[in-house]
């Protein structure tokens, strides 16, 4: 009898004591970004006495805050980011065994790959899904640039011009280096209400260049010559008889430059939304020209679905990876490790990584991060109530002991 008291005792001490461990550290981890509290739960032995059986709470939802830094990630829903450990080199990132958090609080290290505050390097897939997982970084962001291939012009060509009478027209290009051309479009008055379209001057803006040639269609073509007719209505009737410019080709750049091939937007034939013929005074309506310069990364960022893209200070955009989320079948087996990262077991099961938002794993939240699960009014609760329940387990004890005593007492 005593000894079945005497484990009754021990047992509910250690089961205490755990609970009290649990508590507190729940307590201490409130302020931890994706933090997971975990219960202590007991089961009653036949021997006598409880077991204590902790039950993590992986998969609850915590709080989502707004935060400074559109790095900085959440995620709404079920899953998690997939990480490499700190003590791996980035070089050989590929190999690393990945692990698993909820704590988004990543930011660009001196080397530029993506880490959290615990350590722990950002994995994701290429932008195209190809390779497996690899830590992301955002200093290995070449600059990019974009040659123009389509020009769009608008223009009223006088229908009163003399024959001969020339307007001239600049658009601006980029070339595949980013660097700017000046294209002189020369329309000159013919008989019969034509216009001959040819290229003057081309000429390179950041040296001053003018070596380039005009073709049509490639570098192989005739000088670029067009004759443009239009139609007793004052819109374009065809382009050398055809309802479209050809192409224009600009090739030998002293910059060492791709050739280019540009399509002139001169607008539709029998449409007023390019170039027009009418009795008024010329009168250039636009000009605009797609591409772009030499530009920079100045800016990531992070969609909803995991895709990561690159903006430049030149405007354009390029997308460089896909976080995917990892989702387990038991969240609640995964082993917990240092900084608030989780390894799959037998238990959780293999990671299934699917695209943010689909296949029921969570939406990424850009610029937030996810608070403590912990409920620091309970958890005080908890630690009262395991207090006084490990101080009447410590009274039971002596109790025991007492009782013990006297009876060595009376057989001697």
């Amino acid at each position: 009898m005593v000894s079945g008291i005497l484990n009754a005792a021990v047992s509910g001490l250690s089961y205490n004591a755990q609970r009290i461990g649990a508590a507190a550290d729940n307590i201490v981890n409130v302020s931890i970004t994706g933090f997971k509290r975990t219960d202590i739960h007991s089961q009653n032995l036949s021997t006598g006495g409880v077991q204590s059986i902790a039950r993590p709470f992986n998969g609850v939802q915590g709080l989502l805050t707004s935060s400074g830094s559109g790095t900085d990630l959440a995620l709404s829903g079920p899953g998690y980011f997939a990480v490499s450990a700190s003590s791996v080199s980035p070089q050989g990132a590929s190999g690393d065994e990945s692990l698993f958090t909820r704590d988004g609080s990543f930011a660009p290290d001196n080397r530029g790959y993506l880490v959290n505050t615990s350590g722990h390097y950002l994995l994701a897939n290429a932008a195209d899904g190809s390779g497996g997982l690899s830590r992301v970084n955002l200093q290995a962001i070449g600059g990019t640039a974009e040659a123009t291939s389509t020009t769009q012009v608008g223009a009223n060509l006088p229908a009163t011009a003399q024959v001969g009478e020339r307007f001239s027209i600049n658009a601006r290009a980029t070339d595949s280096l980013g660097n700017d051309l000046d294209v002189a479009l020369n329309f000159d008055a013919q008989a019969g209400g034509a216009y001959r379209l040819s290229v003057g001057s081309i000429t390179e803006t950041s040296s001053g260049a003018t070596s380039a040639v005009a073709r049509e269609g490639s570098s192989a073509g005739p000088s670029y010559d067009v004759t443009v007719q239009f139609s007793a209505d004052g819109t374009v009737a065809s382009f050398d008889g055809g309802a479209q410019a050809p192409a224009l080709n600009i090739s030998g750049l002293s910059s060492g430059a791709d050739d280019l091939t540009i399509q002139l937007d001169l607008g539709a034939v029998g449409a007023a939304n390019g170039l027009t013929r009418y009795g008024s005074e010329f009168a250039l309506g636009s000009v605009q020209s797609d591409g772009a310069r030499f530009g920079a990364v100045s800016n990531v960022d992070i969609a909803t679905d995991g895709r990561v893209t690159a903006v430049f200070d030149n405007g354009e955009r390029r997308e460089i990876a896909r976080i995917p989320v990892a989702t387990f079948t038991n969240p609640s087996g995964l082993s917990a490790e240092n900084g608030g990262a989780y390894r799959a077991t037998d238990a959780s099961g293999e990671p299934t990584y699917q695209h943010a938002g689909s296949g029921g794993a969570g939406h990424v939240q850009s610029g937030a991060l996810e608070q403590s699960s912990t409920d620091l009014g309970r958890e005080f609760v908890n630690l009262i109530v395991a207090e006084t329940s490990y101080r009447a387990s410590l009274e039971v004890l002596k109790a025991a002991d007492q009782l013990s005593k006297s009876l060595l007492d009376e057989i001697a």
